[in-house]
């Protein structure tokens, strides 16, 4: 061990850390001695060709020298993951001296979950070649992604992949007719992706082969929690060979480890670089509940290419739309004080960071994450936490059976943890069921300054009630809910021990226990300084349940803004462009309020008998849009004309001081500050198109 100590260079390096609910920066500490244990591709006998042996080292050095401080350096170069590599609390750092585990100065490693193919290749037929793999780790397992000279290629499929279609990228109504079928020898293995029968998510079903009639036999649907047949149009079939005839598509034969492609003309089968996609976590930053990992940073690295896993989201978020696969590129659990910070992330089957159970003080920052499989940044909490916890939308918990004790039952959740200044774009490219930042069974987080786009459903989503105090903020989001419909680009329910899926029956228990809704929202959820654009569905989403809302200061450019059933939410001084105001349902008592907004259409309820404390003092665009709002039994001292927004094509929503907003109580705010800040993002980020 001392001879391998010698070999440790130490080296003076700048400290860089928080352990604060804040983002974490690049703020410079003074200098201090760190070991730097060097990680190259490259390097001579006796060094680290790879991370897991750094991190190996880097863990028995510590067990022999507790409180060294540790730097784990990763020059340029690609790095094979065949498992998941593992930081314990072994590895964990202090306040003073976090653990860095870092790319190396102006370089770019990328850690690469899954190996490379060595395919001797020989014609098949109708231009498609096939492969032994002779050297695969084990016959009758499979991969789900394939890379050509570093290209993800697209898996057989029918109808055939179209980038320049929106939902699925193809679909086609008799991706599973008889007359197709029956071409298929044995399609066991193969996929039927779907959007859900209403358009809320999408789903995924396993074909386990054939029907003694012939037919595709199916079996049960994952990845969405609000049962439904799959659409009878937006469907496709995945991973079947027969479906294999396009330049770029390839099928795997687990059971002959034998790998069939159609190259692309342009493409020398023979002199191409192969390499198969590996497990769904690359960075495994799991401690334990009683010695959880602290004070580690990672920061620098590409990570690509995790394998799908749309097939294990068979977890249901209590009774949320979604299900989930508890797995990401970047996985956290038992942790506190770690920090994701300057990453890539890209070419994922799945989820990209993964906050779980329990988790404090985490921060994921200045991260550009884009074209992978299910959500951006996920921060789930364990069910078990939750008191008297219901995970379909149908099921409840009778109220004589229920623990009315408020607040949490345990701690294994995420707190006090921000996701900032981050790029998320084109995710969901899988699973539809996703979010840019979602978050579920969780307390205090803030979601500030990120750019989300391009996403199959929201663009951020909260789960639930389970605990509140979260803050959203100067977040720019737009072009969501693309593949679905009826959703948000922010979106949220409130399924909690107060809500019940027969109306009546909700209204006569909160009737008789008025505070039943503040067991779970403990403190209040906050949006305020957003600009949020949704074309299928609306900007912000307060669905079945969702309370202790406070909504302000924010640009709704698309869908307005909807409130159903739930208590206590308020929304004000809100520019609610080419839309207006969606309540829904609401409550007896619920002391909703809609105050001093600007709108540009009329209220659109829908089965309202009560209208909470206040709805009035806004601005319509037109006396028609008022005057009908005024029949609804509102809007008693609101006003209508032109707001005389400063310059709405530049997206500058402020007002001047003798506008009739300014009458109703508009204040202005700044109408910059939205999306991500540091240069590096700012430069390759999409802008929001704004339609006046």
């Amino acid at each position: 061990m001392r001879a391998q100590l010698a070999q440790v260079l130490l080296t003076l390096v700048t400290i860089i850390g928080t352990s604060s609910c804040t983002a974490p920066s690049r703020s410079a500490l003074p200098d201090e001695t760190y070991v730097v244990l060097r990680v190259s591709a490259n390097a001579p006998a006796g060094g680290y060709r790879s991370l897991d042996l750094a991190l190996a080292a880097a863990a028995r050095l510590r067990r022999e020298q507790p409180g060294v401080p540790l730097r784990i350096e990763v020059a340029t170069g690609d790095y094979y993951i065949d498992a998941p590599l593992q930081i314990g609390a072994d590895l964990s750092g202090t306040q003073s001296f976090p653990t860095l585990i870092t790319a190396a100065a102006n370089q770019k490693p990328r850690l690469l979950s899954g190996r490379l193919l060595r395919p001797v290749w020989q014609p098949y037929r109708d231009g498609i070649f096939r492969a032994r793999l002779t050297d695969w780790p084990v016959e009758g397992t499979a991969f789900d992604q394939l890379f050509v000279n570093g290209k993800r290629q697209v898996r057989a499929r029918y109808p055939n992949y179209d980038a320049h279609i929106r939902i699925l990228n193809g679909y086609a109504a008799d991706a599973l007719s008889p007359e197709r079928v029956r071409n298929w020898r044995n399609p066991a293995g193969g996929i039927l992706h779907a959007i859900h029968d209403h358009l809320w998510g999408g789903m995924h079903i396993p074909i386990l082969g054939k029907n003694s009639d012939g037919s595709a036999a199916l079996g049960p649907a994952v990845g969405n929690n609000r049962p439904s047949a799959a659409h009878a149009t937006y469907r496709y079939v995945e991973n079947v060979l027969e479906e294999l005839d396009a330049d770029g598509e390839w099928y795997f034969s687990s059971s002959e480890s034998t790998l069939y492609y159609m190259p692309p003309k342009h493409i020398d089968i023979h002199q191409a670089t192969f390499a198969a996609s590996g497990p769904a976590r690359i960075l495994n930053v799991l401690g334990a509940r009683q010695s959880p990992v602290q004070f580690v940073r990672i920061e620098g690295f590409e990570l690509q290419r995790t394998a799908h896993s749309f097939l294990q989201a068979t977890e249901p978020l209590l009774r949320s739309d979604w299900m989930i696969a508890r797995e990401g590129a970047i996985y956290i659990e038992n942790a506190e004080d770690v920090h994701v910070a300057d990453n890539t992330l890209s070419e994922l089957g799945g989820n990209g960071v993964f906050v779980s159970g329990y988790a404090r003080r985490i921060g994921i920052a200045g991260n550009h994450i884009h074209d992978i499989g299910g959500s951006g940044i996920s921060f789930t909490g364990r069910p078990e936490a939750v008191r008297s916890p219901s995970f379909r939308y149908e099921q409840f918990v009778n109220f004589d059976d229920l623990d009315l004790t408020p607040g949490p039952k345990t701690d294994e959740y995420p707190s006090e943890s921000v996701a900032e200044d981050n790029l998320i774009h084109d995710i969901g490219t899988m699973e539809k069921q996703v979010a840019g930042v979602q978050i579920a069974i969780a307390m205090n987080i803030r979601v500030a300054h990120n750019t989300i786009y391009r996403t199959p459903r929201a663009g951020i989503n909260i789960g639930d009630g389970t605990w509140g105090g979260h803050l959203i903020e100067y977040n720019d989001v737009f072009d969501t809910v693309l593949e679905t419909g009826d959703h948000g680009a922010f979106n949220s329910w409130g399924r909690d021990r107060f809500w019940h899926p027969d109306r009546g029956i909700l209204e006569q228990m909160n009737g008789r226990h008025p505070e039943l809704w503040k067991l779970d929202v403990l403190q209040p959820i906050t949006l305020r300084n957003n600009r949020l654009s949704c074309a299928h569905g609306w900007d912000i989403d307060l669905d079945d349940g969702s309370s202790s809302y406070r909504i302000y200061n924010n640009i709704l450019l698309g869908g307005g803004l909807k409130f159903r059933e739930g208590f206590d939410r308020a929304a004000w001084n809100n520019a609610i462009v080419n839309n207006g105001f969606h309540p829904h349902v609401w409550l007896e008592a619920s002391g909703d309020r809609f105050e001093h907004n600007i709108v540009m259409a009329t209220h659109q309820p829908v089965l309202m008998h009560y209208w909470g404390a206040a709805v009035d003092f806004n601005l319509f665009s037109s006396p028609s849009a008022l005057e009908r709002a005024k029949a609804l039994g509102v809007d008693r001292h609101s006003q209508q004309g032109d707001p005389r927004f400063a310059n709405p094509a530049a997206g500058d929503f402020r007002v001047p001081p003798d506008s009739p907003a300014i009458a109703i109580g508009f204040e202005n705010f700044p109408m910059s500050g939205f999306g991500v800040t540091s240069d590096r993002l700012k430069r390759i980020a999409d802008r929001t198109a704004i339609s006046p």
